[in-house]
Parts: C-alpha cells; structure tokens; sequence
C-alpha cells in the first residue's frame, strides 16, 4: 500500500489550570477582604506532531474527543464507519483531522475491483497546507487479533520502504471489498510470515470475502457500519495504469457523528 507523507493543522491538547487573583484597586477599602473567583488559565500546545511524541499528541486529543462514529459522503455515495475503541492512536488520529475538515474534498488515488479502495490523497494545496502545518509524523501500529481484514474494514496505508515497525500513513486508509481465499493460499500465507489464523478467522475467509493477506501488515482500525454497497461502486470504475481513478471520485464530506 501507499504511504503518503503527511502534516497537518489542529490545537490538539487544551488543558485548564486555576489560579487566584488578589488584586486591590486605588479605592478598595484595605479592612475587608473578598477573594475573587479563580481564572482559568489555557495553555494551548502548539508543537508540532512528530514520530516521537506522536502517541502522547494522541492519547491526550483522544481522551478529549471519544467519538467513534464518522459519516463520509462521497461522490458515490455515503458511507458511515465506526472506528475501534482499542486503536486509540488511530481513532483519535482519524477524529482530528475529521473534525479539521481535512477529508473534505479529498480523492481515492487506489481502487481495486475485489480488493480495497484506498483514498484520503491531499487534492489541492489548502489540504497539504493542513498536513504541513502539524508536523510530519506516522502513526505507531496498532495490530489486533480481534480486527482483521474482512469485508467492510477500514485500515490504515502505510509505507513498505524502510518501515520495520511498519507504522501508518495519518491521513491514507483503505475500505476493503476482498475475495474469498482458499485454504491453500491461506496456508501459504502463514507459512511467509509470523500470522497464524485462529479457526475462526480460517473460517472466515473461506466462506467470506476479505483480504486475509493483509493482516499484520496494516492497521485495521474500523469498520463499514452503512453503505458498504459504495465500495463496489467505486472499485469498478475505470483506472489507469497506477489504479488512479480516470475520473476522480472524491470525499466531499466527512464528519464525526458520535
């Protein structure tokens, strides 16, 4: 998969301290004495997000911002997609830049009939702006045994190239269509790498339409809760020789529902 790298722009972390004031005007009478009502003093963050403070950023923007809901209307169609409670950094990453409108307006550059359609490409310069404006940063990886790559799930792109801890791309991710795999290629697919299929999982893949191949190599961090039937839609379309689209289809809306 793609990895774009990105920046962006957003205060993440508000926090309130409360200090006293004792302040005495030219005619306050000395003898009696009132304390005022404490300020609150907000001290606003405004460093930029990079590798290293990445999961603090996050952590502290997601404990302010526990939405999991998130509609995407795309020229398609809508899309309605509830993110994972237990993928903290990317939950809250992706509750960002929603609410920043950094998803509005922006293009699938990826779609593949049977496979995924991939999409969050900055579109005009107003959407790299956004990105350079909050650092350059990845996103930790957050592979999970109960969140894998059946139809429906929404994960997380990432570089392949000098990427060992094979963490995200913040703004690129993939809805996946998938096919049905047979038990020999799922075999074979173990046999290449450390993933080891529970029966359920085996079960799964065999009988339903998913992209077992992609497990532990990215981020599944959500899922497609209504209007699934745009995915095909998208990925039947005609692309050129990278699989871009020949007519763009865009995001023209996301937002954070609950």
């Amino acid at each position: 998969m793609l990895r774009y790298t990105p920046l962006f722009l957003l205060l993440l972390f508000i926090s309130c301290s409360e200090s006293k004031t004792d302040q005495k005007t030219q005619n306050e009478t000395p003898a009696v004495h009132e304390e005022t009502k404490p300020n609150k003093v907000v001290a606003i963050d405004t460093t930029l997000i990079t590798d290293e403070n990445v999961s603090r950023k996050l952590l502290a923007y997601g404990k302010a911002n526990p939405e999991t809901i998130v509609k995407l209307t795309t020229s398609a169609g809508s899309i309605k997609i509830r993110l994972f409670t237990d993928t903290p950094l990317h939950r809250a990453n992706f509750i960002m830049l929603t609410k920043a409108g950094y998803f509005d307006g922006t293009v699938f550059m990826r779609v593949v009939k049977d496979f995924m359609a991939q999409t969050g490409a900055p579109y005009t310069a107003v959407h790299t702006d956004l990105l350079r404006s909050i650092g350059n940063y990845t996103i930790p990886a957050e592979f999970s045994a109960e969140h894998i790559h059946v139809r429906g799930a929404v994960a997380a792109a990432r570089e392949y190239t000098d990427n060992p801890e094979k963490r995200s791309s913040p703004n690129m991710f993939y809805m996946v269509e998938g096919v049905r795999f047979s038990a020999e290629s799922l075999d074979k697919y173990e046999k290449k790498t450390s993933i080891k299929f529970t029966s359920q999982q085996r079960a799964y893949y065999l009988n339903n339409p998913g992209a077992a191949h992609l497990d532990g190599e990215h981020t599944v961090f959500g899922e497609i809760i209504s209007g699934y039937e745009v995915i095909p839609k998208i990925t039947s379309v005609t692309t050129d020789t990278k699989d871009w689209p020949k007519e763009d289809i865009f995001i023209e809306k996301a937002e954070v529902i609950r």
